[in-house]
C-alpha cells in the first residue's frame, strides 16, 4: 500500500505556535491591482494513479513555476516506481519538482512533534531533515529540483530578541544549497512571518487557508510590511476552496499581497491537494498569474566581489532606481542559483553558501521587473575562492554507539581541538558517504533510516571555517537486528469499546489499522482480503468516503483518542463501538508504511461480545 493520508502542508501552524508579533499590513480591497508577473506553484499531493490531474499539470504553460511532491510524508524508504514516473515526467516538462521534508517545528511546538525514531529535540529533527533531503536526491536524482520544508515556525525564537528558530531553518537552507547548488528551497509557516525568516529559504509560504479567510482576513492574518515591500518571488500564497466565480478575485488579492507564487484550487478539506485544477479553471488560473508589461529593464552593472574566502564570497552591485525593478536573478555559470530583492537605494548584496575552496566560479545577474520581465545578463564576475588556509582541527574523539535498533543508532564523540580556525561543522559519514553536516555544538546524534540486518560503519570529521577537514575519528561498526516488523496484533470488540493493539518493531511514518465493519470486500478500501470501511492512521480515525476501493477518507471526530499509548512502539487504540453502527464483527488488518519497507498482516476477525 503506497497510498496514505498525507499531512496537509501546514494547516495549523499559526494555531500551534501563535501569531507573529510584527506588524500586519492591511490592503484596501479597492486598491489598483499591481501588474505583477507571478508563477503558479502546486502542492501536488496527488496519487500517481490520478492521470487526469497529472496530465493537467504536464500540459501547463511556463506559468507553472514548481510542484511539491510527497511520497510518504517525505521520500519514503526506497524509489517508488509510480512516483518516479510522474516526477520524471513533470521535470521533463520543464517544471521544477520539489521534495517534501517535514521539519516537525524542530520539536518546538506544543505538544512537541516526534521524529520517526521518537525524538523531539531540535538536533534530532535536523538530522532527520538532512537525511530526508539526501534521500530525495538519492532516490529521484536530477528530477528533484529543490526541497519544500514543511511545518515552519512563525516566531523568531523562544524569547524576545532570540533568532533560534529562524536560524534552524536558515542552517537547513544552507545545507540544501551547499550540497545541491541551484536547488530551490521553500519553507512553510503557512502564515506571515517576521523578517528574521528572510534567509530561511528562497520562498516562504505566507498564507495557507481557504478563500473566505484570504479575502477577509481576521486580525493578525495578512501580509507584513516587509512582505509588501520585498521581492515578490520570496512569497507563496496557497488558497483552497476557491470557486470559479471568485478565482479572479483571489488571484488579484494575491497580487495585491505581493505574492510572486500563488496556488488557487477548488478542492477542499480534509485534503485540498489531492487533485490538480483542470480545464478552463486551470487555464484561467495560469492566465491570471501573468503580468502585462513587456518593458525590458536596463542591464545591471557587473557585480563586485567585495570579499572572497574559502567557502563563499560577498557580492554586491548597484541597485536599480527604476520603480518597476523588484529583484535580480543570479547565475553561477549557466545555473540559476538565487533570486534577490532590489535593495535600492543601498547596493544589493548576496552571498552564496557552500562553495569549494580554491575553485573558479563565474557569476552574472539579470534585473527583473514586477511584471516578471528580465534584462540582459550583466558582465560576468569571475572569482577563485581562497585555499583551505586554516589549520586542521584534531580528529574528533572516539565515536561510541548506543541504543541500536533495527532502524537507528545513537552516535557520540568528543569535540575536536583547534588552533587558528574554529570548527564550522562536524560531518558524519555512514559507510564512507557523508550523510550529515552538523553545527559545532553538536557531539551526539540519533541516526535513523537504517535497514534491518545490515552492517554499518560510522566516523566523524571536523571541518573548520576555511573548509580544511580533520583526520576522521575512529570508526564505529554495528549490525542492525532483524525483528519481525509487527507482532502482538490483537483486537477486542464489545458493547462499549473496540480495542486494537500491535507492537511495531520498525520505524514507520504511518501505523495503520484497516477495519472492515460490514464483512464485504466490495465496499471500502480493499487490502489483504477485506474491504476497509474505517482506517486508523497514527492518532486519527477516518471513514471511507468512496465505496469503490478508492483510498479516499474523511476524519471522524471522537471525544478522545483513538490513540491511547505508543510507548516503546506498542500502539494501542480505543474506539467507541457505537462508531461502527450495527456491526456485529470486525475484520482488521494492521499495517506499517513510510520510512521502512511496508508490512501488512493477515486479517484478524473478531465477533462482538
Amino acid at each position: 500500500m503506497n497510498t496514505h493520508l498525507r499531512r496537509s502542508i501546514a494547516l495549523t501552524a499559526a494555531l500551534t505556535l501563535g501569531i507573529g508579533l510584527a506588524a500586519i499590513a492591511t490592503q484596501s480591497a479597492s486598491a489598483t491591482v499591481p501588474d505583477l508577473g507571478q508563477h503558479v506553484a502546486v502542492p501536488a499531493y496527488i496519487p500517481p494513479s490520478d492521470t487526469t490531474s497529472w496530465s493537467s499539470l504536464n500540459s501547463a504553460t511556463s506559468q507553472l513555476g514548481f510542484i511539491v511532491v510527497n511520497v510518504s510524508n517525505g521520500p519514503g524508504n526506497a524509489v517508488d516506481p509510480a512516483w518516479k514516473t510522474v516526477i520524471d515526467a513533470a521535470h521533463a516538462h520543464g517544471t521544477k519538482v520539489l521534495g517534501y521534508v517535514d521539519s516537525g517545528y524542530f520539536g518546538a511546538s506544543t505538544p512537541a512533534r516526534s521524529t520517526v525514531l521518537g525524538d523531539t529535540d531540535s538536533t534530532s529533527w535536523t538530522v532527520q531533515a538532512q537525511q530526508d533531503v539526501n534521500r530525495w536526491y538519492s532516490f529521484y536524482g536530477s528530477s528533484i529540483d529543490g526541497i519544500f520544508v514543511d511545518d515552519g515556525m512563525n516566531t523568531c525564537g523562544p524569547t524576545a530578541g532570540s533568532n533560534t528558530y529562524a536560524d534552524l531553518y536558515e542552517n537547513l537552507n544552507d545545507y540544501i544549497h551547499g550540497n545541491h547548488p541551484g536547488s530551490l528551497t521553500v519553507v512553510n509557516p503557512g502564515i506571515s512571518v517576521p523578517q528574521c525568516y528572510e534567509d530561511a529559504a528562497d520562498v516562504i509560504v505566507t498564507f495557507e487557508g481557504d478563500a473566505a479567510t484570504y479575502l477577509a482576513p481576521p486580525t493578525g492574518i495578512g501580509p507584513e510590511a516587509w512582505q509588501l515591500n520585498g521581492d515578490p518571488n520570496k512569497f507563496w500564497n496557497i488558497i483552497y476552496n476557491v470557486t470559479s466565480a471568485n478565482l479572479t478575485t483571489v488571484m488579484n488579492q494575491s497580487k495585491t499581497d505581493n505574492a510572486g507564487y500563488v496556488y488557487a484550487t477548488a478542492d477542499t478539506l480534509p485534503n485540498p491537494y489531492d487533485t490538480a485544477p483542470t480545464s478552463t479553471y486551470w487555464t484561467n488560473e495560469q492566465n491570471a498569474s501573468k503580468g502585462t508589461s513587456t518593458t525590458v529593464p536596463a542591464t545591471p552593472a557587473r557585480p563586485t566581489a567585495d570579499d572572497v574566502y574559502s567557502t563563499g564570497a560577498d557580492f554586491s552591485w548597484t541597485s536599480s532606481s527604476a520603480s518597476n525593478v523588484v529583484g535580480y536573478e543570479v547565475y553561477q555559470g549557466s545555473l540559476h542559483v538565487a533570486s534577490v530583492g532590489n535593495f535600492y537605494p543601498a547596493d544589493t548584496e548576496w552571498t552564496p553558501a557552500g562553495l569549494t575552496a580554491n575553485t573558479a566560479y563565474s557569476y552574472t545577474i539579470k534585473a527583473r521587473t514586477r511584471a516578471g520581465v528580465l534584462s540582459a545578463a550583466s558582465t560576468a564576475r569571475a572569482i577563485t575562492t581562497d585555499v583551505e588556509w586554516g589549520n586542521a582541527a584534531s580528529a574528533p574523539g572516539t565515536v561510541t554507539t548506543s541504543n541500536l535498533t533495527a532502524n537507528g543508532v545513537n552516535l557520540a564523540w568528543t569535540a575536536s581541538t583547534v588552533t587558528n580556525d574554529p570548527v564550522a561543522f562536524y560531518d558524519v559519514y555512514e559507510n564512507g558517504t557523508r550523510i550529515l553536516s552538523l553545527q559545532p555544538s553538536v557531539t551526539s546524534v540519533h541516526i535513523g533510516y537504517l535497514a534491518p540486518a545490515t552492517a554499518y560503519s560510522f566516523y566523524v570529521v571536523a571541518r573548520v571555517t576555511s573548509d580544511t577537514p580533520s583526520a576522521h575519528s575512529t570508526t564505529a561498526s554495528v549490525t542492525t537486528p532483524n525483528p519481525t516488523p509487527i507482532t502482538g496484533a490483537a483486537v477486542t470488540f464489545n458493547a462499549t469499546t473496540a480495542h486494537f493493539e500491535a507492537q511495531y518493531n520498525l520505524t514507520y511514518n504511518f501505523q495503520n489499522v484497516f477495519i472492515d465493519t460490514d464483512e464485504s470486500l466490495s465496499t471500502g478500501y480493499q487490502i489483504n482480503g477485506i474491504g476497509a470501511d474505517y482506517l486508523i492512521e497514527n492518532g486519527t480515525l477516518y471513514h471511507s468516503t468512496n465505496e469503490l476501493n478508492a483510498f479516499d477518507w474523511t476524519p471522524v471526530t471522537l471525544g478522545s483518542g483513538p490513540l491511547t499509548s505508543s510507548t516503546g512502539g506498542l500502539y494501542k487504540w480505543d474506539v467507541p463501538s457505537s462508531t461502527f453502527g450495527s456491526a456485529t464483527a470486525l475484520s482488521v488488518v494492521f499495517d506499517g508504511s513510510g520510512s521502512s519497507a511496508e508490512a501488512t498482516l493477515a486479517p484478524i476477525t473478531v465477533a462482538k461480545s
